[in-house]
C-alpha cells in the first residue's frame, strides 16, 4: 500500500479533530499537568512531560512524523466553543500490511460524554478511507474506560497479551481489539 496522508481536519457532529499546532503546547501541558495522576496510571509518556517545552517537542515530533507518513496525531476540539479536550492518533503504522493502531486520551472532566467514542469512530473511518484494512486499539486490561470505547464501537477483542508490558513497575496485561474495513 502506498503511503498516504490523513486529512488535517476531521469533523464529526460535535467535534473537530485537528492536526496539532505549536500554539497548543501550553494548553496541552496544562491538561496533562492538572490530570497527571489519573493519566500516568496508563500512559508512560506522562512522567516525561515535565514542561511546556516537552509538550512543544512532542508537537514538533508529531508534525515531522506526519510529514513522513509515520504517525498522524490530532487534538480533539469541541465544535461549539473550540475547547481542546485531549488527543487521538494513528500510531504503529504498517503500510505494507495495511494496518495501524489508534491511541487516545482525554481530560478526566470530559470522560463519559461520548467524545472519545465519537472521535475514534471518525478516525477509524478516515483510516479505512485512506486504505487501511485493519485498525487496532490496545489498552491495559485494568483500563476499563479505555476498553469500553472499542467495545462500544463494535471492535473484536482479539485477545489478551498476558504480562505484556510494565506499568508503574508492575506487569500488566494488554487487551488487543481490532476492526476490519468490511466491519465498519
Amino acid at each position: 500500500m502506498e503511503h498516504r496522508k490523513f486529512p488535517e481536519v476531521i469533523n464529526t457532529e460535535r467535534l473537530i479533530l485537528k492536526r496539532h499546532a505549536e500554539d497548543l503546547s501550553q494548553t496541552m501541558f496544562d491538561y496533562v499537568d492538572q490530570d497527571r495522576e489519573r493519566l500516568r496510571r496508563f500512559l508512560p509518556w506522562v512522567d516525561h512531560t515535565k514542561t511546556v517545552d516537552d509538550e512543544l517537542d512532542f508537537i514538533r515530533m508529531t508534525r515531522a512524523k506526519w510529514d513522513k507518513h509515520e504517525l498522524f496525531d490530532f487534538g480533539i476540539h469541541r465544535k461549539s466553543d473550540n475547547l481542546y479536550l485531549g488527543n487521538l492518533g494513528v500510531h504503529t503504522i504498517s503500510w505494507e500490511h495495511q494496518r495501524c493502531e489508534l491511541g487516545y486520551w482525554i481530560l478526566g472532566q470530559f470522560e463519559g460524554q461520548g467524545y472519545m467514542s465519537e472521535s475514534v469512530q471518525a478516525l477509524h473511518n478516515a483510516a479505512f478511507e485512506v486504505g487501511f484494512h485493519r485498525v487496532e486499539i490496545r489498552c491495559s486490561s485494568s483500563n476499563l474506560k479505555s476498553a469500553s470505547v472499542p467495545e462500544r464501537l463494535g471492535y473484536h477483542l482479539d485477545g489478551v497479551l498476558r504480562q505484556q508490558a510494565i506499568e508503574q513497575g508492575q506487569y500488566r496485561d494488554t487487551m488487543v481489539f481490532s476492526k476490519l474495513r468490511n466491519e465498519r
